[in-house]
């Protein structure tokens, strides 16, 4: 009977743990189909989402682009806003929102004055929101560029850029960096660039690459850097960087063009007056329209840099001012303890200085400037500059830092030469994310930059127009050329090490990051093109 029993009982406790186990498999089951049923509801929220926002860009980017440069205003009436017009129609047709966040980056105060509008195009996907930040602008295509030229492209040894490229012609590629010491010529082996996994090369000629293992990249014979040809080839360009074609069209500066621009925005020219496009058509060069402006006083002329500081504090007059009488001026500053007050601000005044410029130790100067002359920026103390700088002559930075000054960054265009040397030489103290070139750096002619002794880093950019006509005495191509050890370097009084194999990007001796903010702070003082076209930010997704 009590065999019975046990054998009863343990028939339930079996169905029992059976019916258990059963439920359990059922409501796993369930609750993966239910998971999987949201997970996959999920994604597509999110390509909806995605879809809407990248249509909603594609179909401004296309208005935009069709629209001509008349007024600011007019800008604004073409666009509408969320209540009505072009933006408004599009918010309803993607079912996104279009945040007009132009007064919110610091443009409101010259809203009427600039064709800067940013927006911010958002869809919504579950309790989250994709979003893309779009900038309308007419400033020059190099500005979207963190390196470039409208020639060719260099890029030897260990380079880091995070940022876009643009090789308006040919690429060319190696794993050896190259450097002069002593008036003699070396190339020594280091590491292939490398880019950051968002950046785009755009080579819109052709891509060679050159392996230092199967091959010298250089020929030094005629104590030139001249390129052995035949070890070069598409194949030999390492896999990592992502290289296309540009699709849409680059659009130039007008170095000319737009430096008559400045002056007569620097004189209170209204820009869309009938004086304005008078002045444009009839001035000649830059330096005829300055001499015009001169003789209608319509600046304020100062003849000594040491009163100039002066001047600005206690003439109340809205004119700009003029640097006259020296063959040279030099803006320096002994004392690294100076007050922050002591700044010089040119407030909303323009300074032109008719002669060279020199930026010594601790210089502080917010403000645009026009130099009819050469830039001159040397000092180990630095320099802090929140300026537009237009020079007309070559401009040299060499032995210094330059940070920026109350949020704000220098942009230096030059018509010459840009030469950019000895900067941080033998520093090995790298610090990734700490710049000490902070600006952005345009130059007309060719630019050759050696990072074998020195220690570059950039937050900005770098762009060399190119000029086919000038001789590169190093024998580079025309364009823009790096060059970039990887790694500790002491001394140049023997080669550094070879070390193809270091890949901690740090270490690079040549960084640059691409800085958009350029496109935005600068305001006034930007170049400015006679077309609109829209840069667009990276998706995000919060």
């Amino acid at each position: 009977m009590n065999e019975k029993g046990y054998s009863l009982v343990l028939v339930m406790l079996t169905v029992t743990v059976f019916f258990v186990i059963g439920l359990t498999i059922v409501s796993v089951s369930i609750y993966q189909a239910k998971f999987t049923q949201v997970r996959v509801e999920d994604v597509a929220s999110l390509h909806e989402a995605v879809k809407s926002v990248e249509e909603t860009v594609a179909e401004l980017k296309a208005k935009v682009e069709t629209l001509p440069l008349s007024t600011p205003t007019q800008l604004d009436l073409d666009l509408g806003n969320a209540q009505t017009g072009f933006l408004s129609e599009l918010m309803k047709r993607h079912s996104v929102t279009i945040e007009d966040i132009t007064d919110a980056k610091g443009i409101a105060r010259n809203r009427n004055k600039l064709f800067t509008r940013v927006f911010r195009i958002s869809a919504p996907y579950g309790k989250k929101t994709v979003s893309r930040e779009v900038i309308i602008t007419n400033a020059p295509s190099f500005l979207k560029y963190a390196l470039g030229s409208r020639e060719n492209v260099t890029l030897n040894g260990g380079a880091y850029i995070d940022g876009d490229i643009y090789a308006g012609k040919d690429i060319y590629v190696t794993n050896v960096a190259n450097y002069i010491y002593n008036s003699t010529l070396y190339s020594v082996q280091t590491t292939f660039p490398t880019t950051s996994e968002k950046s785009i090369l755009f080579a819109n000629g052709n891509r060679y690459g050159c392996t230092y293992e199967k091959g010298v990249c250089y020929n030094l014979n005629n104590n030139r850097f001249e390129y052995s040809l035949l070890n070069y080839s598409e194949h030999e360009l390492p896999p990592s960087l992502l290289i296309q074609k540009e699709t849409e069209d680059f659009i130039d500066v007008d170095f000319s063009w737009t430096l008559k621009d400045k002056l007569l925005l620097a004189a209170g020219v209204e820009p869309f007056s009938y004086e304005y496009a008078n002045y444009i058509k009839n001035s000649g060069d830059p330096e005829h329209l300055f001499n015009q402006l001169k003789e209608n006083k319509a600046f304020s002329l100062v003849d000594d840099v040491m009163l100039l500081k002066d001047f600005i504090k206690n003439n109340q007059n809205s004119k700009s001012i003029v640097l006259q009488s020296a063959p040279s001026y030099v803006f320096e500053n002994e004392d690294e303890n100076e007050d922050e007050n002591e700044k010089l601000d040119l407030k909303d005044k323009w300074l032109i200085v008719d002669g060279d410029l020199y930026l010594g130790n601790n210089s502080k100067l917010k403000g645009n400037i026009i130099v009819f002359g050469d830039l001159i920026i040397n000092g180990k103390s630095g320099v802090q500059l929140a300026s537009t700088i237009y020079v007309t002559g070559k401009t040299s930075i060499y032995d210094t830092n330059i940070s920026g000054l109350d949020n704000e960054q220098v942009v230096i265009l030059s018509k010459g030469r840009l030469e950019l040397y000895r900067v941080n030489e033998f520093n090995n103290s790298f610090s990734f994310e700490k710049e000490n070139l902070q600006g952005y750096f345009y130059t007309e002619s060719n630019a050759v930059i050696y990072a074998v002794g020195s220690y570059i880093n950039i937050k900005g950019g770098l762009f060399a127009k190119g000029n086919s006509e000038q001789t590169i005495a190093d024998g580079f191509s025309e364009g823009v050329t790096i060059n970039a050890y990887r790694g500790v370097v002491k001394s140049l009084l023997e080669p550094p090490n070879s070390n193809p194999t270091l890949t901690n990007v740090s270490e690079s001796r040549f960084i640059i990051r691409h800085d958009k903010n350029v496109l935005i702070a600068r305001g006034l003082g930007l170049p400015f093109s006679k077309r609109l076209h829209v840069i667009i930010d990276e998706l995000s997704v919060k």
